[in-house]
């Protein structure tokens, strides 16, 4: 059976080596003393000629002749004035930021620079934890210089033994007490500051310093006295008049010397003195924490077993001596071999400090801190994984000599000189070299080839297309015209007398210009506003948005006149059709954030606002909600270049709110680009063939501009007669011709400024009732007046009919899949029953 793994606590005083191993026994929760030495130096290394380096060699020497220490942790300690140690109760922080609020105050605590010293620290017990807040917890920080650290080690290093632990003493003797005494206090880790348990004083008297700790297991004040056994072995060579090393002789066996009350009495100033510090340190330790109550004095070391010494700080302090040193052991140490060893027991009390260590060591401590510098780890993290790292350089190199065989044996398979059927590599890769070099002249060819029956076929099409492009804009204007409505009650060569067919029944569009402008690209006229104009087309022409809602924006219907007004302009002229509109009626509707149109009506924007366009909120929240459920990004918009056609006209058809305006324009025109369909010719003497509006490249249509109707506009009566000793002469009142376009920046033209027609532009007013009825001036005709745009890429007549040859091959292929398909369903259907099927 394998051995356990132990750790050996190593105590390196001024008077003697102490050493004690220890395990861990997890069954019965104890530590197990498995061995210890006490090696006693020849002379105390704080004598002026002692050697303290050769005589620490020395005794590790002969510590480790006597003792296996190999693949066993090894704790050392280091005198506690050499360390510094300091708490601190940091207010209440975040769990994750107490490593950086210590490191804060590790630079305000510690007098030295953070790099020259070894560093670590550790929070207290009794601390809680709330909402992952700290709260009323105290850190403790332990320091050492970087040089005394290495000092401490080196004596370790040059006898190669790698040390794991070091450890200040007075935190070794807290760790003793803590395990012993202390150790039913500190298991429910519970600390009520306003009531803390009583503490103890451990006294750990050293060769030349005492180590002072106060604790009560949760909290920890410790103090270094420069006052120890030396000094006792001092006075008497001062008092006696004897050597060091008599003096020496006496202090430990008092009892056999010839006068002890005379030797006790040579001591007496270090006695007195020893307790007067002692007396300070408790004193201030009590201005510090008030709460705190002394239950007794540990003393420790072997200086403790002075005569009279225990007894006289217990009668002038006031605290009784508590005796850990028997009854303690035994119930938290096991190893009876090492516990009743005679030379053990004599020592006993010099053996804490290095039962602390094999505590911190197991893992039992209460502190865990370590002043072991951080490079030392590492090297020897590194050091414990080069036999792996060589291993696994090992097995990698064999696998790459495994992998280099069967790759050379693969490769020398197909080494040029190698034969397989009398056949060498080489004159095998040369024939495929003259196959490959003939396939590439094949395909040379071939390609050259293909380059001229691309160049035939283009001027093939070029040749053809001539006479097709010349019918482009015939076709064009043929599908606008055949988009147009008709109204089939009228002869088109005879004009209807309003007197019998009122002109707002007449359903005629009347086209005042058509006006084009080509895109490289149409998706730079498909704005934003287009699309939205373009979807809310869609929604009107699907129902989800009544033919009654109105634009959402329009200018608003002016004041009308007084009568007289009307009559008569300036020149004594009866004012025709077009001089009683108003000039800015024929505005394009706005463009959000566009002053393009007040612009063009030779407007300041800023004055254009005393016209400003009457919003109906109504319309405008009908037309958002429908737009709001559909699915804009199905919308691609129109690519590639091609034309915009805008169309600027008027129509009278608006006696029914159902089909007047808007929607009179969206149920003929609109409705007819987008779903009507023109017979063209396809040669001379071949026929006619139906053609769409879509495969003519006609798409994308919207009524750019809408306007109110304009209920105050007439038309002259054509067939009127004026009476006897008119001014006018008998001259009847023409019609004005207009002229100019609203340009398409944004919605409605082409961006040329809109020129108003010929008139006065004199506002609207109420038409005057006739005196003759059978022979008025003018006839009432509410006039509505609209922009229409829409996209037309050019599209010949020759790719219209492969287009559609395509089609139809297709279809016949997915007719022909399809009666396989049948064809197969029945084969299965023929298929006798299995008995299964036949349940």
């Amino acid at each position: 059976m394998a051995a356990k793994s132990g750790v050996w606590g190593i105590d390196i005083g001024h008077c003697a080596l102490k050493a004690l191993r220890c395990e861990y026994d997890a069954e019965n929760n104890m530590l197990v003393a498995t061995a210890f030495d006490y090696i006693e130096h020849p002379k105390i290394l704080s004598q002026p000629d002692a050697n303290p380096k050769e005589l620490i060699r020395e005794a590790l020497t002969q510590f480790l002749e006597r003792n296996q220490v190999r693949g066993d942790r090894v704790a050392v300690s280091v005198p506690g004035q050499n360390g510094l140690a300091r708490f601190f109760q940091p207010p209440p922080v975040d769990m994750k930021r107490l490593p950086e609020i210590v490191r804060f105050e590790a630079r305000q605590q510690i007098p030295f620079p953070l790099e020259e010293v070894i560093w670590d620290f550790q929070m207290m017990g009794g601390a809680s934890e709330v909402d992952g807040f700290l709260m009323e917890a105290e850190i403790g920080l332990f320091a050492m210089k970087r040089d005394q650290v290495y000092a401490a080690l080196q004596p370790y290093l040059a006898a190669d033994m790698e040390i794991h632990h070091i450890q200040l003493a007075p935190l070794c003797a807290y760790n003793f007490l803590a395990h012993t005494l202390l150790a039913e206090a500190l298991e429910d880790d519970m600390y009520d500051a306003d009531s803390p348990p009583d503490s103890y004083v451990i006294l750990n008297v050293g060769t030349d310093t005492t180590d002072l700790v106060v604790t009560n297991g949760f909290r920890v004040w410790q103090r270094s006295i420069p006052l120890g056994g030396s000094h006792f072995t001092k006075q008497l060579t001062k008092e006696l008049k004897l050597t060091f090393a008599k003096a020496e002789h006496l202090k430990r066996n008092v009892r056999e010397a010839e006068d002890p009350k005379a030797v006790i009495q040579a001591m007496r100033p270090v006695f007195s003195d020893f307790l007067t510090e002692v007396q300070r340190s408790i004193g201030f330790f009590q201005n510090i924490d008030r709460r705190a109550q002394i239950g007794g004095i540990v003393a420790l070391g072997n200086a403790v077993r002075l005569p009279g010494l225990q007894q006289y700080l217990s009668k002038n302090l006031g605290y009784p001596l508590v005796d850990v040193e028997k009854q303690v052991w035994a119930e938290r140490l096991a190893g009876q071999e090492v516990l009743s060893s005679p030379q053990f027991k004599e020592n006993m009390a010099s053996f804490a400090i290095c039962y602390g260590l094999c505590l911190q060591g197991l893992g039992r401590a209460k502190l865990q801190t370590n002043l072991l510098p951080k490079e030392i780890i590492t090297e020897r993290l590194i050091r414990s994984k080069k036999p792996w790292a060589v291993a696994t350089a090992g097995a990698l190199m064999l696998a790459f000599a495994v992998s280099f065989f069967f790759e050379y044996n693969e490769w020398y398979k197909v080494h040029p000189t190698t034969r397989f059927d009398q056949v060498t590599w080489d004159q095998a890769m040369s024939e495929v070299g003259s196959v490959q070099t003939l396939s590439s002249n094949f395909d040379s060819e071939d390609s050259q080839r293909m380059r001229r029956l691309e160049e035939l076929n283009a001027l093939g099409v070029e040749l053809s297309g001539n006479s097709d492009r010349r019918l482009l804009w015939l076709e064009l204007k043929k599908a606008l015209n055949r988009a147009l409505p008709v109204d089939e009650k009228f002869d088109p060569n005879e004009i209807p007398d309003p007197r019998e067919i009122p002109i707002s029944q007449r359903r005629d569009l009347h086209i005042e210009y058509i006006e084009s402008q080509f895109f490289e690209d149409l998706s730079t006229w498909f704005t934003t506003p287009v699309r939205r104009k373009y979807i809310e087309e869609l929604l009107r022409h699907e129902g989800k948005i009544a033919a009654t809602v109105g634009p959402v924006e329009a200018l608003p219907v002016e004041p009308e006149l007084p009568l007289e007004d009307e009559l008569e302009n300036e020149s004594g002229e009866e004012p025709n059709g077009d001089e009683d509109r108003d000039p800015a009626g024929d505005r394009p509707l706005d463009v959000p954030g566009d002053q393009s149109n007040d612009e063009a009506d030779g407007q300041d924007p800023e004055e254009a606002e005393d016209v400003a366009p009457v919003i109906d909120a109504e319309a405008e929240a009908v037309i958002e909600a429908a737009l709001a459920e559909f699915d804009a990004d199905a919308i691609t918009g129109p690519e590639g270049p091609g034309w915009v056609i805008e169309l600027r006209g008027h129509h009278f058809y608006n006696e029914d709110p159902e089909t007047w305006a808007g929607t009179h324009v969206r149920d003929t025109l609109l409705k007819n680009l987008r779903e009507g369909t023109i017979r063209l010719p396809i040669e001379l003497g071949e026929g006619f063939e139906e053609f769409t509006m879509e495969e003519l490249g006609i798409g994308f249509g919207i009524l750019a501009v809408e306007r109110l109707i304009d209920q105050n506009h007439r038309v002259p009566n054509p067939f009127y007669e004026p009476p006897t000793g008119d001014p006018a002469g008998g001259r009847g009142p023409g019609m004005g011709l207009g002229s100019g376009m609203e340009g398409l920046g944004g919605l409605g033209g082409f961006g040329g400024s809109q020129q108003p027609q010929t008139g006065t532009g004199r506002p609207r007013s109420k038409p005057r009732v006739d005196e003759e009825a059978d022979n008025p001036r003018f006839f009432p005709a509410p006039k509505y007046s609209f922009v229409v745009q829409f996209c037309w890429q050019e599209s010949l007549l020759t790719e219209r009919l492969r287009a559609r040859q395509e089609a139809l091959m297709d279809e016949d292929e997915d007719q022909m899949d399809w009666a396989d398909g049948e064809d197969a369903v029945a084969g299965d259907n023929d298929l006798p029953l299995t008995n299964e099927q036949g349940d």
